[in-house]
């Protein structure tokens, strides 16, 4: 009995290790992001097809276990969830609009905007769940799983026009719909305390089993292939928020003492409760990488709001492993180190507050 004891495996403990992630970015295609109340003198690029942005944030810590009646090569892990989200869709005339209204001038010459906008904001916190990773020969599929109570949220659109007149005048007409779930008003019930948000996403992996494998499909075959999709189903919902439709018809020629158009509109609305349902904007991403002897050669493509990247990089191998990534359309740079079971990296455009892209990643896990 006592060598049968001594053969037995002892069992596995239940906890497996814990983790930290955070995750920060903000990108678009002609917007100065971290400038936005600024006076746009530099970092504003116009632009006659649409002017998109996105800010987005995620923070995670949890702990990574084991069911005990579910046998699993690889651990669970779940965590406490805090997200928040921002994203624009403006026209570019909109965006032109708004260009003038920050820096204080006018137009050359008489002319009429399209000021179609939409906007979308949201912040919330829930937990975090990861199943293990299912593999299949060379492939391998991750999914995650998001649950949040809403603390704020709010969807804005507009649809109409804006006239620069002759007479150094502004007229707007238009429609406006404001959904916003912390606005409170006169002869209505206050809208519900809080939200709920959920969201799927899904990783699937590949790489290449030996040096074989490549010599028979060719040096220029990818070592490893990865297709991670956030958010790919998500669902953001308030009940009872207290919105605005309103139309606006008005003709400005006055400024406030700043110099700012003195934009305040003739507006006629009407205040409903209604529910409010919205998406969490898909993210895509498709990264492929070329393993050499010294490090490693990647090449990333990543899509949000119709906002496209393009990252040519380079990580070193060793115990600290240095990586850099280049994006030459938006004239990105990302630097990054790998050192044991921390990660971080940060990214920019230009250095200034007219930059299109900021962002910075940490993450950090270890057994227990």
């Amino acid at each position: 009995m006592q060598a049968l004891a001594q053969q037995a495996p002892s069992p596995r403990p239940w906890l497996a290790g814990a983790y930290v992630q955070a995750e920060v970015e903000a990108w678009s295609n002609g917007l100065p992001i971290l400038d936005l109340d600024g006076d746009w003198g530099h970092g504003y690029e116009r632009r006659s097809g649409s002017q998109r942005a996105y800010v987005t944030g995620r923070f995670e810590a949890g702990a990574a276990f084991r069911w005990p009646l579910l046998e699993t090569a690889e651990p669970w892990r779940m965590g406490v969830l805090m997200r928040a989200d921002g994203s624009a869709r403006a026209s570019g005339e909109a965006a032109q609009v708004l260009y003038h209204y920050q820096s204080r001038s006018n137009p050359d010459q008489p002319v009429t905007y399209n000021v179609d906008t939409d906007t979308v904001y949201w912040r919330g916190k829930g937990v975090a769940l990861h199943a293990p990773s299912q593999s299949w020969g060379a492939f391998k599929l991750d999914m995650g799983w998001d649950h949040m109570t809403l603390q704020r949220m709010r969807s804005l659109q507009t649809q109409g026009t804006v006239s620069y007149n002759a007479d150094d005048s502004y007229t707007y007409q238009g429609t406006l719909r404001d959904d916003n779930a912390t606005a409170h008003q006169h002869f209505l019930a206050p809208p519900a305390a809080r939200g709920q948000g959920d969201a799927l996403s899904l990783s699937l992996s590949w790489a290449r089993a030996d040096e074989v494998a490549r010599s028979s499909m060719g040096a220029w075959m990818p070592d490893k292939f990865k297709l991670k999709i956030d958010d790919v189903w998500s669902r953001l919902s308030w009940a009872g928020v207290n919105g605005d439709d309103a139309v606006l018809n008005s003709n400005v020629a006055t400024r406030t003492p700043d110099g700012y158009i003195e934009y305040q509109a003739a507006i006629n609305g009407l205040y409903t409760r209604r529910g409010l349902v919205e998406r969490i904007p898909m993210s895509t991403q498709v990264q492929m990488a070329w393993t050499r002897n010294s490090g490693e050669w990647t090449l990333r493509v990543k899509s949000r709001l119709g906002l496209m990247q393009q990252w040519l990089g380079w990580q070193q191998k060793g115990a600290v492993a240095w990586r850099v990534e280049a994006e030459p359309v938006a004239g990105a740079l990302r630097l990054g180190v790998d050192w044991g079971s921390l990660s971080a990296s940060v990214m920019s455009g230009r250095l200034d507050n007219g930059t299109h892209a900021r962002g910075a990643q940490l993450a950090w896990g270890a057994p227990i």
